[in-house]
């Protein structure tokens, strides 16, 4: 069986799908960095679970949905121990949109 690169395969969606496709990437990358952040910081499954009753809920919206709500990503990251702090970055500057505590 002969394979094709994916560039030529991507050539051939719309431009819909492939957007589609880039959100579901981002979305598993972000997914892969917050489980990275979660062992770096030695917690488990289990000290998680204490810091937040929904964890498991929260961890299966980061890997079957094609969008995350940013009250969401607010709830995992403060059960890391931390806040969430939405930044635009500019040329000339940084403006802090949203910070949720």
């Amino acid at each position: 069986m002969k394979t094709k690169p994916f560039s030529e395969l991507r050539k051939r969606m719309t431009p819909e799908r492939r957007a589609k496709n880039k959100t579901r990437a981002q979305l598993m990358l972000l997914h892969h960095t917050l489980l990275e952040l979660q062992e770096s910081l030695g917690l488990t499954q289990d000290d998680l679970e204490k810091n937040l009753s929904i964890v498991e809920s929260i961890l299966s919206e980061l890997e079957n949905q094609e969008d995350i709500q940013l009250s969401t990503l607010s709830h995992y990251i403060k059960a890391l121990g931390g806040n969430l702090k939405l930044v635009a970055h500019f040329p000339n500057e940084e403006i802090v949109l949203a910070e949720f505590e």
